[in-house]
């Protein structure tokens, strides 16, 4: 079941992450090591300042000069395309962004999310907003119950636990790349996931587990795709 867009940059290794398991650079879906754009520091009513919002958008090759443009655009469609805090609800929506305001040239790539339907049916559980709160762009892209977009490049399934906010953590924040490979043999791909899915899951109830030691929040195994950034591109 798709779970929305992020477009994000590619991760070099880092000293934290085993090389003897890991490619140079990895992909991943976490806000914690991936680069990000937009994010929550693209909202006009956001408490970034300036200072933040520019050096935010240089990593994309996005010049101080367009901030202000990029922050009407973002903040117009927040909540109807955009989501909290990082998601776009289309793969249009993604695109367009894309085109607007990310150099031809740069490394960024849009990546679509997806979960097996029961692993969508608990996140929706898990992550519905009580009273008083907002929805988080999660929970908005599982609500419509879509099936991923055709047309992309699957990378691999990647072990990752939902924060309160929607926000995304890696295994890798937590090292359990190690723990995986003792446990299963796995081992991540060229791209820093897994091409099992179902080893993917594997891993992602074993990062569950309080004697781990990682975060204390829903583990989950998400299908990581690449999709061309324009129409009839390539990924």
């Amino acid at each position: 079941m798709s779970a929305g867009y992020l477009v994000a940059r590619p991760v070099d290794r880092t000293a934290f992450m085993d090389a003897s398991l890991l490619p140079p650079r990895v992909r991943t879906a976490s806000s914690c090591l991936a680069r990000i754009a937009p994010d929550t520091w693209a909202l006009a009513w956001a408490s970034f300042d300036e200072a933040e919002r520019c050096e935010a958008a240089s990593r994309f090759g996005i010049p101080p000069s367009r901030i202000a443009e990029l922050m009407d655009w973002v903040t117009q469609r927040f909540d109807e395309d955009f989501l909290w805090p990082n998601l776009f609800l289309t793969l249009e929506g993604a695109r367009e962004f894309c085109a607007t305001f990310v150099p031809e040239d740069s490394d960024a790539g849009i990546l679509g999310l997806a979960l097996s339907c029961e692993d969508a049916d608990d996140l929706l559980r898990l992550t519905a907003p009580t009273l008083g709160e907002g929805e988080t762009g999660l929970h908005r892209c599982l609500a419509r119950r879509l099936p991923p977009r055709e047309g992309g490049l699957c990378l691999g399934s990647e072990v990752l636990g939902v924060e309160a906010g929607g926000t995304l953590h890696s295994s890798l924040c937590n090292g359990l790349e190690r723990a995986f490979a003792q446990q299963w043999s796995a081992q991540p791909n060229a791209h820093g996931l897994f091409d099992d899915h179902a080893l993917a899951q594997r891993c992602a109830v074993y990062a569950g587990r309080g004697e781990v030691g990682a975060e204390p929040v829903p583990w989950r195994a998400w299908v990581l795709t690449e999709y061309p950034r324009t129409v009839g591109g390539t990924s």
